[in-house]
């Protein structure tokens, strides 16, 4: 039994504020599209409950999960090409990671490596996390059959985790540092105590 399975583990933190001089304008908070992409970021997450339950998933539920994919990635598109990445200021913390969990699940490889630098963009002003690159860079990179660069990409194998071949595999825990990860053998530990007991 071969799973792909991606884990994103959330670290909220508050957004930066520009200084009066020299710095972008700090966006006006839309509550709005908070709102809205808060409650898809829930419906993302719900929909993947019976795999994080550790049940069998027919053909109804991936069907479902690939809906709500299609029409999550459909919203943000239309977002992000009005807007651009919605940062912390814009729409807060929660609503950013909502808006990241959607891209990170979108079944448009294209999309996604449309907006990762944006994501970068975003990370370097303070608007959003460092893992969030990482997951997103080694996303599109096992979609596409390569290998990632910081070992966030884990299958499933005979019940156990394992994790997707790494490029330059010796430095991956230095590319984790500098986005403020813990080292790969932490994350493994992490996955391990969270979802050992819930692999069916």
């Amino acid at each position: 039994m071969h799973r792909t399975v991606v884990v994103v583990l959330a670290i909220a933190a508050p957004a930066l504020l520009c200084a009066q001089t020299g710095a972008m304008p700090v966006p006006q908070r839309d509550e709005a599209l908070r709102a809205a992409l808060v409650s898809r970021g829930r419906q993302d997450q719900a929909v993947r409950e019976v795999f994080l339950a550790g049940h069998h998933q027919d053909s109804t539920d991936l069907r479902q999960m690939s809906d709500v994919d299609a029409d999550n990635t459909t919203f943000l598109k239309k977002i992000v090409a009005e807007r651009g990445w919605p940062g912390r200021s814009l729409v807060g913390s929660d609503a950013e990671n909502a808006a990241f969990l959607i891209v990170q699940h979108s079944p448009d490889t294209a999309f996604q490596a449309k907006v990762l630098p944006l994501i970068e963009k975003a990370y370097a002003a303070g608007e959003a996390e460092g893992q969030q690159i990482a997951l997103l860079t080694d996303r599109v990179a096992v979609q596409r059959g390569q290998p990632q660069l910081y070992g966030t990409q884990a299958s499933i194998v005979n019940g156990r985790f394992k994790l997707n071949p790494i490029a330059d595999s010796a430095n991956v825990d230095k590319r984790r540092a500098a986005l403020k990860m813990p080292p790969v053998a932490a994350y493994m530990r992490i996955l391990d105590s969270l979802y050992s007991t819930r692999i069916p």
